[in-house]
């Protein structure tokens, strides 16, 4: 008697499953949702916050020159994030949204899934640097979020040979 599974897959009786890596790169996606989507909510709080402790930091009488000059480039890049708070957001959530939905198709075994994701990841990036320029990548630490996000995009890319619909 023949099975859903022989009908769909007669030379391979095995049904394709989640692989461990997937899952476990799904999961970690649905955690970076939630966080992105509490940071986006937080964002205008935030940048409020960073830009008090920046003026306060420059009333400090044992600053150096240089150090000055840092935190002016810092305020200035807050300024702009602020000025652009409305779009920077629309932009993020949107972001996430398409990878929250990529990552549940490629739970599925989707293939359109990855290409959700990937637009999920590169369009805050792009749009962020149409809106405000190169002013986010003043420091060597705000290249962490472009790396983790080139990091899964590889690892999600190798796990495309799973992806079967």
């Amino acid at each position: 008697m023949n099975t859903a599974a022989d009908t769909l897959f007669p030379d391979d009786h095995e049904v394709p499953k989640l692989t461990q890596t997937l899952n476990v790169l799904t999961i970690l996606t649905f955690i970076g949702c939630a966080i992105g989507i509490l940071f986006s909510a937080a964002t205008p709080w935030l940048l409020d916050f960073s830009n008090r402790m920046i003026v306060k930091s420059m009333d400090s009488p044992d600053l150096t020159p240089e150090k000055i000059a840092e935190l002016r480039k810092a305020k200035e890049s807050i300024e702009l994030t602020q000025h652009n708070i409305v779009p920077l957001i629309a932009i993020g959530v949107a972001g996430i949204i398409l990878c929250f939905i990529g990552a549940l198709m490629m739970r599925k075994l989707k293939k359109d899934g990855y290409w959700l994701y990937v637009a999920g990841q590169l369009v805050p990036l792009i749009g962020g640097i149409v809106i405000m320029g190169t002013a986010q990548y003043s420091t060597p630490s705000s290249f962490f979020v472009p790396l983790v996000i080139i990091v899964f995009i590889v690892l999600y890319t190798l796990q495309r040979k799973y992806l079967v619909h």
